[in-house]
Formats: structure tokens, sequence, C-alpha cells
């Protein structure tokens, strides 16, 4: 039963809308980390410049530090920010600025250049510029350091303003973006809309091939089903082949019994009722025969297609089969079985096979086999060959092909369909072998039939 599943618009919908969500805050993450260290990047150098502008207007005179804090070193801060300063002498003394603004001082590092670096004053968090001027004295610290710190809220709206404005961007973007996807993935999909029509539309008796033009990627689906409707076709065929077939070889003999059990019906003395009864036993014997033969015809017309093909020893499979046919003969006959070793191991069908061998065998015992059977097994390379011998008159060469084929006319007054080494043949090409006719070098007729053998590991 087919279980109508989820849409495959939908999933390739669904799988391209979580790939650009995911894009999307990849690339926001992405954006808002640039535009932070940009941001930073930024007003750290206006800063470095601002604490740069006090420290050149910063000297040493009669003992001690003096500085003339210029106005346009604030002027440069942004206006929304909170700002504070120190400038503390050698000695760690303040000599300008806010005298509770007491930064640690890296005094090491001051040599460095500018030292930019995060702190909190007042509980409020700073970002701070520290920069150290020499001054002609002597001692472990000979350093001005002028501390210059500014609070982050600049820095801070500046980033989400144009981490805002980049996420507008990107949403924008990505509606366009799954609209247009939705559009293409529809236009894509067309192509199995235009397949589902053209089955649609065929006509119940129509297995023919498709015939459209088909993107590569459904190129492979359109010939699986193309390949699906031939096999269709062909078993289609072969029913009603053995329908056709069966009714009209069953038509005469059905016909002849019906005959027969009216003139049964008519006869008044004893002669005339036993003679018409074993003629309407002979009818009915042979009408069951033809029925198995239709029957097993079909069987392995059938099995040639659709059972899965196993290791099997052609051996063992011809040594129980002559053991159930022979169980019922009364015929003294000089039999014999000549095999290797090792297992004749091939790849088949074991049912197709046995009604093969048993076919084969039942056309020696009933036709032939006068005196003798003989049964040889026998390895050559890469075939294995099943030969059946016997002393009968055989078939004459001229009916080699013609009895092959299904139906064919029989000799003599056999009765029958005509159907058992057709039924052979059959198997063989299934089964990738081959029926042959011949004569043995002490010229008995003989039915060979060779099959691919398997290595000999697959044993």
């Amino acid at each position: 039963m087919i279980v109508a599943g989820r849409s495959l618009y939908t999933r390739l919908v669904m799988r391209v809308g979580i790939v650009l969500t995911i894009s999307s805050a990849v690339l926001l993450i992405a954006i808002w980390i640039s535009t932070q260290l940009a941001a930073n990047e930024a007003y750290d150098r206006i800063l470095s410049g601002s604490a740069l502008q006090i420290a050149e207007n910063t000297w040493y005179q009669n003992g001690a530090v003096n500085v003339d804090v210029p106005l346009a070193a604030f002027s440069m801060l942004t206006a929304g920010d909170q700002v504070f300063y120190v400038v503390i002498d050698p000695d760690g003394r303040t000599v300008a600025g806010d005298p509770d603004f007491k930064p640690t001082i890296p005094w090491n590092k001051l040599e460095d250049g500018p030292l930019l670096q995060d702190g909190a004053y007042l509980d409020t968090p700073v970002r701070m510029a520290v920069i150290g001027r020499r001054m002609p004295v002597a001692g472990e610290h000979p350093w001005a350091v002028i501390v210059l710190a500014q609070t982050n809220n600049a820095r801070m709206s500046f980033a989400k303003s144009v981490g805002t404005r980049a996420l507008l961007v990107i949403l924008a973007m990505g509606v366009l973006t799954v609209i247009a996807a939705m559009f293409t993935l529809y236009q894509a999909l067309s192509p199995l809309k235009k397949i589902e029509a053209a089955i649609r539309q065929r006509d119940l008796n129509d297995l023919s091939p498709l015939s459209i033009t088909v993107p590569v990627e459904t190129h492979a689906l359109v010939s699986s089903i193309n390949a699906f409707m031939q096999r269709l076709a062909v078993h289609r065929a072969t029913m009603r082949r053995v329908i056709g077939d069966a009714a009209h070889q069953l038509r005469t003999p059905v016909t002849a019994l019906i005959s027969q059990m009216e003139l049964l019906s008519a006869q008044h003395d004893d002669e005339g009722r036993r003679h018409h009864l074993d003629r309407l036993r002979t009818r009915t014997r042979h009408l069951g025969a033809l029925v198995n033969q239709l029957i097993n015809h079909a069987m392995v017309q059938h099995r040639s297609d659709t059972a899965a093909p196993e290791s099997i020893d052609l051996t063992q499979l011809v040594r129980q089969e002559m053991a159930d046919m022979l169980s019922h003969q009364e015929r003294l006959l000089d039999l014999a079985m000549e095999a290797p070793e090792q297992p004749c191991v091939i790849m088949g069908d074991a049912i197709s096979l046995r009604e093969a061998v048993k076919n084969v065998l039942g056309n020696a015992l009933q036709y032939g086999a006068a005196s003798f059977l003989h049964v040889q097994l026998e390895r050559k390379e890469a075939q294995i060959e099943l030969r059946v011998i016997d002393d009968g008159p055989g078939i004459p060469e001229a009916d080699w092909e013609r009895i092959r084929k299904p139906f064919s006319p029989r000799s003599g007054e056999r009765m029958g369909a005509s159907l058992g080494l057709s039924i052979v043949e059959e198997v063989m090409r299934a089964h990738d072998g081959q029926l042959r006719f011949g004569y043995s070098g002490a010229g008995s007729f003989m039915v060979v039939l060779s099959f691919p053998a398997q290595p000999d590991g697959a044993a």
C-alpha cells in the first residue's frame, strides 16, 4: 500500500528555509562581531588621539609636572559619553583631573606607547587610554602618566544601530530569497507533474514506453517506469498467450471427453460400455496430463522473471529426481549415474530446474530407454553438462528445432501438447544455459543440458 507522505515541494522549501535561516543567523553574528570590532577600533583611535593631545601639553618645570589640558582633546570625544581623566606624576601624585579616579598603572608597559584597556569607574564600564610621558627625573618610574577614560554608550549605540540595519536588510533579502526559491522549486518540480499527467492520460491497455523529454535528474525515474511497463507488458503477453494456448489446447480434448460421455450414455450392451469407458479413461488421463503440462509451462515462464537465483548442487538435484522417477518403474533397465566427487554448483531456481530434469528423464523413460538409461554430469571449464543417454530411437535431427517450440505437432499417434522439451528450453534460457541433442560415442541418443558453472569457492 502506498502512503502519501509529506510533499516533496514542502520538504525542499523547508530545507531551503532552514539553510537560509542558519546562514542569516551566522551572517548576522559575523556582522555584529565585525561592527563591534570596527566601532572599538574607531573609538579607540579617537580616545588615544585625545590622550596624546593631553600628553603633548604635559611638561616638567621647577621640579614639578605641569599640564595644560586643551579643550580640543575633549571635543573629539562623543558628547553622549562621560569622560574622566587623571594626570599622575612620577611619584604617583595626582597633578590634574579627577583625584578619585585612580586606575591601576602598568608602569613596565608605558614604553610600548598608548595602552588601551577596559576598566570600571563609579560602577560604570569604561574604556581607558593610558599614555606615559618621560620626565627628566631620577627614580624607578620617571613617567608622567595620562589616563583618559570614556564610557561605552556611544560605541554600543553605534554597533547596535549598524546591527539593526543589517538585520533588517538580511530579513528583507531572506524573505525575497525564500519567495524566489519557492517559485524556482515549483518550476524545477514541474517535470514530475508532466510525468504524472503522461501516465494518467494513458489507456489501461497502453504499456508502451513513455516518450517525453525530461531533465537528466528524472531520466533514471522515467527509465525505471519504462522498464517496469515493459516487464508488465511481457508478463501480460505471456499470460494472454498461456490463456490462449490453454483455451485452444483444451477445447479439443474437452469436446472429445464430452462426446465419449454421450456415447457411453447411449450404449446399452456391456461390451460397448466397456469400450467407451476405456476410451473415456484414456481421454481423461490425457486431459489431466495436458492440464499439468500447461500449468508447469505457465509456472516456468512466471518463475523465469520472478524467482531469485540461489546456489544449487546439480548432482544432488539430479540424483533425487532420478530416485523419485525410477521408484515407479517396473521395467528392468541398465541404470547408471556418473558425477564428479566435488559438487556441481550452479545459480538458478530449484523448482524450475527440477521440472526441466523431470521432463528430460520422463521423455527418456517413456519414449526411449529400451534397455538402458545413463546420466552423466561433467564439468568442462566454465560449463557443467548434464547428459541423459538412452538406447531408444531418439529424435530425428530434422525435428530438433521444431520440438523446442510449444504445441509442435507430435509424431505417430502420441497425444499431448508437446510442452515437455519446450519447458526445458524455457528453463535453460532463463539460466543462461543451452539445450542440445546429439549421439554418444556408442551411437546412443542423448539430451544435453549445459549450464554456466559457479567458481569452486561458491560451493
